[in-house]
């Protein structure tokens, strides 16, 4: 571009330089025409402007507190508290518990995603020197997504060698979770840094954080004659999260060369098509032909990011009558991904004749999902087929109760008859347990039937249809339960939770 404008200058000044230590030489006045194409060629060529981005230390953020509260999730947190007094005793674990209560306390307020307490962790943070308690803070406001520890994870990285490794891990996965792009110069350091301890976790946090720059220098990074396959298999998975056309040839180079390790030859066939750029398609079909199922199931994983191009698909649906079970189990969770309603009769023809049962299942679980009529009458017929086996009857209930297409009164039929059959508890314990995860007022007449059974686990597991129902029937069957002197003492405390009833001494007086 500076030479475009110097010429240009100097039709307008109309004298010319010759400078031998620049080595510039004489130029004629661009055209309009030759300008057009200059400009055009210098916008085809904007990919690859972008330089690699370079290791260094980072800047460190401004401390920052904690994000205002989410209100929505604070009331949904309560909601889980056993007691009113619950939020007052989190609050004084964290301002005088040991680190062993807090530790705990911390746990559960990660799974519950509990945001009510944000300032009195982070000013905890600020004293502790527990490098456990540390780590669960960390991780506690990684699960909040919320910055305030930046400043904190970045300088951390800048030198983390004197810190504990379940700390330094945890920093990194918090900054990949917040999106801090300030620590990508010190992430880049520790992936050149000789501690292999680092390499992996910086890997994935620059997938999270990176942009095109950061691609650049993983393409590049690569070529390392240094590296082992396993990281370089590292390399080119990451390089798959961050979408960098900037780097498709390159990659494309990689999948081509057959002298390359295969898997990064196969992360390279996923990555080229997480780029969605159409030119890919043709490339990745032709590696289909490859001998190596591994890399055909991942020409599957690349191939599936072209839903409306034909060419894939029709290759999507011959991979789930390939040779190699690893290939048909990917392009059967690929035309359930896509909704392929055409893979219908591929499925039912491996429902019925695969020899791995995986595949069965997993093509069940895909026929059902795609609700057409072929494919709900077949699975509903399965119900209903004596030779079909009750393993086979398990997962067809499972998906057909969760898709919620069809099935639904021949599965409480089947349930009514293994209810009665105790040669058939499995079964029966397996779609109690899936009618237990559905509020449905027509499961009200199985909910008494598992009630009434002698069997102490399907008594529980009508208590659980109760739990999710709250049938007024049911309710009164359950009572029933707890004051007869033969019921299972375990049961009893179910029940006597459930209904809040008092003590049997309480009623009999």
């Amino acid at each position: 571009m500076k030479k475009l404008l110097f010429v240009i200058a100097l039709s307008f000044l109309s004298f010319s330089i010759f400078s031998q230590e620049a080595d510039v030489e004489e130029e004629t006045p661009t055209t309009e025409s030759e300008l057009s194409t200059t400009t055009s060629s210098s916008s085809s060529s904007s990919a690859s402007a972008v330089k690699a981005s370079k290791p260094g230390l980072s800047e460190i953020p401004d401390a920052k507190r904690p994000k205002a509260i989410d209100s929505e999730k604070a009331k949904k947190a309560a909601e889980k508290d056993e007691s009113e007094e619950d939020e007052e005793e989190h609050l004084n674990t964290i301002k005088y518990g040991l680190p062993s209560e807090i530790s705990e306390l911390l746990d559960k307020l990660i799974t519950n995603d509990d945001p009510r307490f944000t300032q009195e962790i982070y000013d905890l943070f600020q004293v502790t020197k527990n490098s456990t308690i540390k780590e669960k803070i960390l991780k506690y406001f990684t699960k909040l997504e919320d910055p305030c520890l930046e400043d904190y994870a970045v300088e951390l990285l800048n030198d983390p060698y004197d810190e504990k490794a379940d700390v330094v891990k945890a920093s990194f996965k918090y900054i990949s979770a917040v999106k801090t792009k300030e620590a990508i110069p010190a992430v880049l350091n520790l992936i050149e840094t000789e501690n292999e301890n680092y390499f992996n976790d910086a890997i994935d946090c620059i997938g999270e954080i990176g942009g095109p720059a950061e691609a650049i220098y993983m393409v590049e990074y690569l070529d390392r004659e240094d590296l082992s396959d396993v990281q370089r298999q590292s390399l080119m998975r990451t390089c798959g999260k961050m979408h960098a056309l900037e780097t498709w040839e390159k990659i494309v180079s990689f999948l081509e060369d057959e002298d390359e390790n295969v898997y990064v030859r196969m992360y390279a066939a996923e990555t080229i098509g997480l780029m969605e750029k159409k030119e890919s398609v043709p490339i990745l079909i032709e590696q289909f032909d490859s001998t190596d199922p591994n890399l055909r199931q991942y020409v599957i994983k690349g191939l599936k990011n072209f839903p409306d191009v034909v060419e894939a698909k029709e290759v999507i649906l011959q991979g789930i009558r390939d040779e190699h079970w690893r290939v048909r189990q990917e392009a059967i969770k690929t035309a359930k991904e896509l909704e392929l309603k055409e893979a219908a009769p591929y499925l039912i023809y491996r429902i019925k004749n695969d020899s791995e049962k995986v595949i069965k299942e997993e093509a069940v679980s895909a026929l059902s999902n795609l609700n057409t009529s072929e494919g709900n009458e077949y699975l509903v017929e399965q119900l209903t087929n004596k030779k079909v086996g009750d393993g086979t009857k398990k997962k067809i209930v499972e998906v057909l109760l969760k898709d919620g297409h069809a099935g639904q009164k021949e599965i409480l039929e089947l349930a009514e008859e293994c209810v009665k059959d105790d040669k058939r508890k499995d079964l029966r314990y397996a779609i109690g347990k899936e009618l237990a995860k559905y509020e449905n007022s027509s499961y009200e007449s199985i909910c008494l039937k598992y009630l009434e059974s002698k069997d102490t686990t399907t008594i529980s597991l009508g208590l659980d249809m109760y739990k999710t129902n709250k049938f007024g029937a049911a309710a009164t069957k359950m009572k029933a339960l707890y004051y007869e002197k033969k019921t299972n003492s375990s049961i009893k405390n179910r029940i006597k939770k459930m209904l809040q009833l008092e003590d049997e001494e309480s009623e009999s007086k």
